[in-house]
């Protein structure tokens, strides 16, 4: 009897070593700058990572960074508004955002935009990055970190 429980005991933690065995998760794509713009439109309302220098963050607290992607022509706004606001340390390095692909919504001509207030720059119409930024698509932050190699 006692060599049964015996073995009993032994199948039983084998079998939960072998039930408790985690999966490998497949590892999620890092998209550049360039790559979220040549996918935006099927990456829209989507959650991705991607990442890139962070060449310009708002100077009202750090609302909104500006990626920048191969060259400066390219870069992406990401907005911290859920998320919170983008530390001082990320000027000038890799940033890793997790965030939202959004659509900007373009206002038929003749119709003028209704600021939310946050607006900064000369004139409340943006800064000179702001204003360079490609205003089609932004991304909105869910998560970010710093990426130092």
């Amino acid at each position: 009897m006692k060599k049964f429980f015996s073995i009993l005991l032994i199948a039983i933690a084998v079998f939960s070593v072998a039930c408790t065995k985690q999966t490998a998760q497949p590892e999620q794509r890092i998209y550049s700058i360039d790559e979220v713009y040549a996918a935006a439109d099927s990456l829209t309302g989507d959650t991705i990572l991607f990442q890139g220098v962070c060449a310009h963050l708002c100077k009202h607290g750090g609302r909104k960074a500006f990626l920048i992607g191969s060259d400066e022509s390219r870069l992406l706004r990401v907005e911290g508004a859920s998320m919170g606001n983008f530390a001082p340390e990320c000027l000038n390095n890799i940033v890793r955002v997790k965030g939202i692909v959004r659509a900007q919504e373009v206002l038929p001509e003749g119709v003028e935009q209704v600021s939310d207030g946050l607006e900064h720059g000369e004139g409340g119409d943006g800064c000179e990055t702001s204003k360079k930024a490609i205003r089609r698509y932004y991304a909105e932050a869910v998560s970010y970190e710093i990426i130092t190699e």
